[in-house]
Order: C-alpha cells, then structure tokens, then sequence
C-alpha cells in the first residue's frame, strides 16, 4: 500500500476492491468522478487549555482529535453541557476560576482515553487484534462520557413572573 500513497484514487479503488468487489464493480459502472481525491495525512490528537478568566472553549476550539473517531460533534455537545454546568454553578455563587478549572479537568479525564486510542487507530500500525482492542478502547472511553453526561445535575431555576 506503501507504493499508493501518492495515488489516492488507486488507492481508494485498491482498499474497495480487496473489502468489498461488489462495490467496486457497482462504482465502476455508475460512479463517475466529480472533483480529484484529497486525503488527510493525519496529526497528532491534542488538547488546549480550555478555559481562563472569563473564558472558555468547547468541542474542536479546545481540543484537536482525528476525525476517524466520528466524535466532533459529540466533543462540542459534551463540553458544552459540561461549561453550561458550570456557567449555571458559577451563576448561583460558586466561585469562577475553581469552577472552570473543574470543568477543564472533567473535559481531559473523558478525552484522554478516546484521544490516545484514536490516535493510535489513526497511526495505522495495528494488526487485526489490536485494531479490535482499539476499538473496544473507544467504546469504553465513549461508555464514560455518556456515564458523565447522564449524570449531570441540571440547576433549574424559574424566573419571577
């Protein structure tokens, strides 16, 4: 596969034929190309310092992570109830910069697991049994972060009529 790296679509026909020859053989004779291939060559996953005084950031603004992982969107739903959680804390007196130093360590100990075994995923330097505790690695990462959004304890507050 070395020898395809500089040839996407010979390489993205190659990957299609050995996985599936029915595709291939569908896409040879319907598909018709509309724009040239581009690839990613991958980076390294990585995490900012979410918050400060009087600031903070969510999903990809704080933190870099493959997009094999198809998580993006989660990332921001997550950090963003995380930060309301904390916003709504700080707004009934909790103090600021403890608060959003808890919300920065809530984000890294539910992305670290997910970004270390997706950039291992990423890296393609697996084999089949390792490929699959990856992807076990991923769910559990994935199990804890919905474990930690159900249980959130949402402030409610009625306005005075």
């Amino acid at each position: 596969m070395r020898e395809l790296r500089w040839d996407l679509e010979a390489a993205f026909h190659q990957v299609l034929t050995e996985a599936s020859p029915e595709a291939a053989a569908r896409l040879a004779s319907l598909g018709r190309r509309q724009s040239r291939f581009s690839g990613f060559p991958g980076m390294p996953g990585f995490l900012r310092r979410p918050c400060g005084d009087g600031w903070a950031l969510v999903g990809d603004a704080s933190h870099f992570k493959d997009p094999l992982s198809a998580h993006g969107i989660t990332d921001a739903l997550r950090d963003a109830e995380f930060l309301a959680d904390a916003v709504s804390d700080i707004a009934h007196g909790a103090e600021e910069r403890p608060t959003l130093a808890a919300y920065a360590l809530r984000r890294d100990a539910l992305s670290l697991d997910l970004h270390t075994a997706t950039d291992r995923l990423a890296g393609y330097r697996w084999d089949l049994p390792q490929v699959k505790a990856l992807l076990f690695d991923m769910n559990r990462a994935m199990k804890r972060e919905i474990d930690a959004i159900v249980s959130l304890d949402h402030h409610t507050t009625t306005a005075a009529a």
